[in-house]
């Protein structure tokens, strides 16, 4: 099999291989991935693993955990997964929301939800922390609800924004209600993540718009761009600007790609990539583009995943210590079953 796509460009964009990094022989949900490099040189995925996917699906059991998979040799192989959160009758997540702290510690929001019901949906959202490159994890921390009343789900995309102030700021989303209007914001730390006050709202849905979870960027001249997924067809991504380290944000504008689960990335100093899942008709999969002038305009790249259908992605990106791109993402949800794999990606 060919595991080569280029893309076109400025930059020659290379997937070079692939590998398995979650799988099994019983057919499972294998999805929601985050990769991290940690200062040790491992690599490290979390995911939620359960029997059924939390949606495209007509039945949801509340069996997800929360599983941990390592590898220490640059993600060529992986270990078995480590499952670190099982509460039963509940179904957690939370893997996506991995991220690493100046500190070098690891934090993790973990979802714990019941969605079986639909009149009775309930969903909490704790933190925590790994001091060990992601061996043990602390008991819950106080809960994290940006949206009283409602639900909150953080989007923190790999690394912790630090604000000049000494801050942490982090993107989310939710409503304020179960049933009503939903948009992302950034929250704020003034404790290094133990608690989260205030957040300023990066969009606000209207009609015929509905938008869902953020990905954020620090530009080189200190801006913080924001792309932003919408929930309705034909699921054109959205991007915002803030000059004030998150207070405020522009009017959020359209883009030229149609994009679900954004994962911003600096691939050079004039040069960013996002990676989303491509809603684009007949063109499913994990694609790319980028963007040379700070988002003033984008280009189409390539795929790093062909699927034969919309549900698959959340795409998150390191770079390893060869300077290669690795991009984990999860594969088509297709009888009962979906994986978690990783691309090696090379550019110029």
């Amino acid at each position: 099999m060919d595991y080569t796509t280029e893309f076109t460009g400025r930059d020659m964009i290379k997937v070079t291989d692939r590998v398995i990094i979650a799988s099994g022989i019983e057919p499972r949900s294998r999805a929601l991935p985050a990769v991290q490099l940690l200062s040790n040189g491992d690599l490290i995925v979390a995911y939620r693993d359960a029997s059924t996917h939390p949606f495209g699906v007509e039945t949801i059991i509340d069996d997800g955990v929360v599983a941990i998979v390592r590898s220490i040799d640059h993600g060529r192989n992986w270990n078995e997964p480590r499952t670190i959160c099982a509460l039963p009758g509940w179904d957690c997540a939370g893997g996506r929301s991995m991220v690493q702290t100046p500190d070098d510690s690891l934090l993790m929001f973990l979802m714990k939800a019941r969605r079986s019901v639909p009149d009775k949906k309930v969903s909490a959202v704790y933190p925590v922390r790994s001091y060990d490159y992601g061996q043990t994890w602390t008991d819950f921390g106080p809960e994290l609800a940006l949206y009283p009343g409602g639900w909150t789900e953080p989007n923190t995309t790999g690394y912790m924004s630090v604000l000049s102030d000494g801050r942490w700021m982090m993107p989310a989303y939710g409503s304020d209600s179960l049933t009503g209007q939903t948009f992302p914001c950034v929250a704020f730390s003034n404790d290094e993540g133990e608690t989260w006050t205030g957040r300023s709202a990066i969009a606000k849905s209207r009609v015929g718009i509905t938008f869902y979870e953020p990905s954020i960027i620090r530009l080189r001249d200190g801006r913080y761009l924001a792309i932003v997924r919408t929930m309705d067809p034909p699921y054109t991504s959205y991007q915002t600007y803030s000059v004030d380290e998150g207070e405020t944000w522009s009017v959020a504008m359209p883009v030229s790609f149609r994009g679900q689960t954004p994962f911003l990335f600096e691939l050079q100093s004039d040069v960013i990539m996002c990676a989303y899942r491509d809603m684009t008709p007949d063109r499913f999969g994990v694609a790319a583009s980028v963007t040379y002038d700070d988002g003033v305009t984008w280009n189409y790249v390539g795929h790093i995943y062909e699927g034969k259908d919309w549900n698959c992605g959340y795409p998150s990106l390191i770079r390893l210590q060869d300077m290669q791109l690795f991009c984990v993402y999860y594969t088509c949800y297709e009888d009962g079953n979906s994986e978690v794999h990783g691309a090696f990606v090379e550019h110029a």
